[in-house]
């Protein structure tokens, strides 16, 4: 059947860390890495004001995402080096485990893995020329489990990870991962459950680069005016390099979400920058 829900949503660590000594510890780290390290933080009512926003964003998505009834969410997400590092960089992975399980501070993470899906996902990939990576040993790290404590908090369906290469170079071309998206359509509108797709990270953001601490918030709004206009189909003209200079090479994994999609407008959207790292972004387009 038709997809039937379809969701993008930052992973930034700080959105699911608490206000106050946990806040203070993620910007110790992130102002020592910065060049502009004695810049102002935000204060304690901003850092609850932020977790508020957020949390009224995730509130909306999930609102979407349940009157919807998915029997199984994909989770499109990137790797940060806790499960493929330089000895296998897969540019596009399926998870086909059982289970998974993962743990971000205080949270712990525990879903079934609805590896029907990936392999009927990986055999449709095979017949249209797009080899995917898969095996059954991952951990799920805080570019999933941010956003599934606020859209997924009880593993009441099963999930789907998938990993897009957005860590290193070199990573797949926005087109590429929008012909991904409509494999998983064309998989899902096969399917007998109702599937619903998640695309995490970003938005602009610049980790390990001299320019950490910048946020594009030009940029960030651009890319949602494309999506609210039902326009994701021009954003493969953009290259890697494109993202990269906006900080925004997470990206890659909403266009997967944007390729599953198609010409769907996006009918709810939400940007805040945190003042430190990131600026979150949240979409949502319901599709039934």
């Amino acid at each position: 059947m038709p997809l039937v829900s379809a969701l993008a949503a930052s992973h930034a660590p700080n959105i699911l860390l608490e206000p106050g000594r946990e806040w203070e510890d993620f910007m110790d780290l992130h102002y020592s890495m910065a060049p502009q390290g004695s810049a102002r933080r935000p204060t304690l009512d901003q850092q609850k004001k932020l977790r508020q926003d957020a949390e009224s964003a995730f509130a909306a998505l999930r609102a979407d995402l349940e009157q919807a009834k998915p029997d199984v969410l994909i989770v499109v997400a990137n790797d940060q080096f806790v499960n493929f590092f330089w000895n296998n960089i897969p540019t596009f992975f399926v998870t086909i485990a059982d289970r998974v399980q993962g743990q971000f501070t205080k949270h712990k993470f525990d879903y079934r893995n609805h590896k029907e899906l990936g392999k009927a996902i990986i055999r449709a990939g095979m017949e249209k020329g797009i080899d995917f990576s898969f095996g059954e040993h991952i951990e799920l790290q805080h570019t999933q489990n941010v956003p599934l404590h606020f859209l997924l908090p009880q593993a009441t369906i099963p999930i789907l990870p998938i990993y897009v290469n957005t860590w290193v170079d070199p990573a797949p071309s926005p087109r590429r991962c929008y012909q991904v998206g409509e494999l998983i359509r064309e998989v899902a509108n096969r399917a007998t459950e109702r599937v619903a797709i998640l695309a995490t990270g970003g938005l602009s953001h610049f980790p390990g680069s001299p320019r950490i601490g910048e946020i594009d918030e030009s940029f960030d709004h651009q890319l949602l005016d494309v999506m609210r206009q039902g326009k994701g189909r021009s954003l493969v003209d953009y290259s890697v390099e494109d993202l990269l200079k906006a900080g925004d090479t997470e990206f890659l994994n909403w266009m997967v979400v944007i390729g599953a999609v198609g010409d769907a407008k996006a009918s709810f959207t939400a940007y805040m920058p945190d003042f430190v790292a990131t600026g979150w972004g949240f979409v949502s387009w319901k599709l039934v």
